[in-house]
């Protein structure tokens, strides 16, 4: 049974193991803009939305054919790269969402220093990626996961990085 997808990764239970998704979470706010007038008043502006954030956090453990470790390090290799969610064989918003940061968290850890469980948290956006209206999403040519390791074993990407990946 397939919970989701994205980038070739999937959740969900199969023979081999159990990836299953705990918490989604999707925000989207406007982007408001105050101008001052003449005799100035305070007056915003709506210029539309901004870019659509996806959370995704899901369980890893040796128990359900997971390691922990393995996941976080493959999932780091893909940061910066964007393609559709799907969840429930239903595409989430219109554009592709690029992964921003990769988390690893509530681990235990054996005698031997083996992340035997944790919690990975994933964090999406959209901001710059191409509309998949029309067709299947394609991924982000350029840069793969160039990153700075931040706490707890979390990847957070250089600005400047992103900024020259998306120039690319």
């Amino acid at each position: 049974m397939k919970q989701a997808e994205w980038n070739d990764i999937t959740w969900g239970v199969s023979s081999n193991q159990m990836a299953i998704i705990k918490s989604i979470e999707i925000s989207q706010e406007l982007n408001v803009e105050e101008k001052q007038s003449e005799s100035g008043q305070s007056k915003k502006v709506i210029k539309g939305l901004k870019q659509e954030q996806l959370t995704v956090q899901y369980s890893t453990a040796f128990a359900v054919g997971i390691d922990p470790r393995g996941e976080f390090d493959m999932l780091k290799k893909c940061a910066g790269m964007q393609d559709e969610f799907i969840l429930n064989g239903k595409v989430i918003g219109q554009d592709q969402f690029e992964l921003d940061e990769v988390s690893l968290s509530n681990t235990i850890v054996d005698d031997y220093g083996r992340i035997l469980t944790g919690d990975i948290t994933l964090m999406f956006n959209t901001e710059n990626s191409p509309s998949t209206k029309g067709g299947k999403g394609k991924k982000k040519k350029g840069k793969k996961g160039k990153g700075k390791k931040g706490k707890k074993g979390s990847l957070k990407l250089d600005p400047a990085d992103i900024a020259k990946a998306k120039s690319m």
